[in-house]
């Protein structure tokens, strides 16, 4: 009775379709994801002082994440998620957008743990056992009135730009398993009118460098050239997802010295050319254009984590003559070095989701469901095992320089509920939540 009625709601709803090449999130409404914001709640009702703010950051539409063939079908799974749009957009009287983020790539994270279902030589059981569902039931009539965005496999291929060499990396690169599956996943999503596909582009603190960009825009062209649709197949792309890297930066430019040096030399910038996340929107965007994508394609931002509010964030430039000093004083990025990625000590809620909020960007969204852990260190290789996970722990030192990693203790699994996150990112949103 209940697939009925949601078939039924679906049906009577708004034509809501974004038309091909434009921006799926104007003049709709984010999906609330009820699994999540239930967790989010549940956490608001004890938090004390924290509860008004919490129960904001309840209400916000989040991304669902596939990221094992078992997320299509357990829990809610898929179909359930699409249902529960159907009737958000049904009740809301205007169109929903639904965003998913596909994450289960053969040899997936190649550089981190790896843990996902498929080896690099599986790539023909990830597209028959994980693309193929999903596409199919994205394709369903019931959801043509739907808008779905989906974002392709995050922290995939910039780690196969060879300058980023890593044993597993270098065997998926070798084996071309990133260029077969990533193609194929845009093949298939092309198709279905309703839904538009982001590419993944990492952030600013892995492509930045010019070393390292240009073959990244070189690989993303690449991917887009062996689809049947070429560059249209891409509607967007994303950045920034499940990382912490500030839009941008207040009181800190690219263009600023201190002590008669750049900043671009100090330890947090490492001569990147960029420290914020709108200059590389700005130069992806231009290099894709230039590529030959559509004037249509903008940014898709993940800000759930990149606030870096609280008593720490500055309220004005530094002083200092002395250039780490001067750059750590300024920037509201609270890690001590940009490559620290997993549960961030002092990291807060960033924008709330809005719909174009700058040039070339689409929408930002939270794409990583906040509290939602990065991942923990058990110590033991089959629990995926990740040391950057460890506060105890350093990451890879680059010259004398040894990085801690800056995450917070007692997380759990990847994906599992955190409450000392949620609380960490509530009580330092940026903007603040009330």
């Amino acid at each position: 009775m209940t697939l009925v009625l949601t078939a039924a709601l679906g049906a009577a709803a708004p034509a809501s379709a974004a038309p091909t090449g434009g921006n799926p999130y104007a003049g709709a409404r984010g999906y609330l994801d009820p699994d999540w914001s239930a967790r989010a709640a549940a956490q608001a009702a004890t938090a004390g002082e924290l509860a008004p703010a919490m129960s904001v950051a309840a209400r916000q539409p989040t991304a669902v994440w596939l990221d094992s063939v078992a997320a299509i079908t357990a829990g809610r799974g898929l179909r359930g998620h699409l249902d529960a749009a159907l009737a958000q957009q049904q009740a809301a009287g205007q169109p929903v957008v639904a965003t998913f983020v596909l994450y289960d790539l053969p040899a997936r994270s190649c550089r981190r743990a790896p843990n996902g279902d498929f080896t690099a030589a599986e790539a023909a059981r990830y597209k028959a056992e994980f693309v193929d569902p999903i596409a199919a039931i994205l394709a369903e009539p019931r959801y043509r009135t739907l808008r779905i965005a989906v974002v392709v496999e995050p922290d995939a291929l910039w780690q196969v730009i060879p300058v980023y060499s890593f044993w597993r990396c270098e065997e998926a690169r070798l084996g071309g398993v990133y260029l077969d599956t990533i193609p194929y996943v845009l093949a298939k999503l092309h198709p279905i009118p309703n839904v538009s596909a982001y590419l993944d582009v990492a952030q600013s603190n892995l492509l930045g460098w010019a070393s390292n960009f240009q073959p990244a825009v070189e690989l993303f062209a690449a991917v887009a050239a062996r689809t049947p649709g070429g560059v249209a197949s891409v509607d967007g792309f994303a950045v920034n997802a499940a990382d912490y890297d500030p839009v941008e930066e207040p009181f800190l430019d690219i263009g600023m010295s201190a002590g008669g040096h750049s900043v671009r030399q100090s330890r947090f910038v490492d001569w990147n050319d960029h420290l914020e996340e709108h200059t590389y929107i700005d130069a992806v965007y231009a290099a894709l254009r230039a590529k030959g994508f559509p004037p249509g394609i903008g940014a898709l931002v993940d800000t759930a984590r990149n606030g870096w509010g609280g008593p720490r964030r500055p309220v004005a430039p530094s002083t200092s003559p002395h250039l780490d000093t001067f750059v750590d004083e300024s920037k509201v990025d609270g890690r001590r070095y940009r490559y620290t990625w997993c549960n961030q000590v002092g990291a807060g809620l960033g924008e709330r989701p809005r719909t174009a909020p700058r040039a070339h960007v689409h929408t930002y969204a939270w794409i990583t469901p906040p509290g939602e852990s990065d991942g923990h260190y058990s110590g033991l290789p089959e629990y995926g095992r990740e040391p950057q996970c460890d506060p105890n722990q350093t990451m890879p030192p680059i010259g004398a320089h040894s990085r801690m990693t800056n995450a917070m203790p007692g997380a759990p699994p990847r994906g599992e509920w955190f409450p000392a996150a949620f609380t960490e990112l509530v009580r330092n949103a940026h903007p603040p939540l009330s």
